[in-house]
């Protein structure tokens, strides 16, 4: 830009590269937002789920790997692990001492 009295000359090529300028910025700015946001839709929807589910199959793999009497301790046998990662625990959790029957009368 050229001044004359302390007042701006406007060409046309300035304002032109300035536009330009500022549009590239705008469009950058804006992809910039773009990229972000899909990469953290991606996170949320895809990455998250699948590491969630690796770290529950590593869970699962060591409830299985452990003998009954572990399992009973816990409060779990074998067939309701599978339960138990579905449907979680129950609101009161069982007591391990108790028989699994109840005893006979004599």
């Amino acid at each position: 830009m050229y001044t004359t009295n302390g007042k701006a000359i406007l060409d046309e090529a300035a304002i032109h590269r300035a536009a330009s300028q500022l549009r590239a910025q705008a469009i950058a700015d804006l992809l910039g937002k773009a990229g972000r946001g899909v990469k953290g839709l991606v996170k949320r929807h895809i990455v998250d789920p699948i590491r969630a589910r690796a770290r529950r199959e590593r869970q699962l793999e060591e409830l299985m790997g452990m003998d009954d009497h572990m399992l009973r301790d816990l409060g779990l046998s074998r067939g309701g692990i599978a339960y138990a990662f579905d449907h979680g625990r129950e609101a009161e959790p069982a007591n391990a001492n108790a028989p699994l029957t109840k005893p006979r009368a004599a």
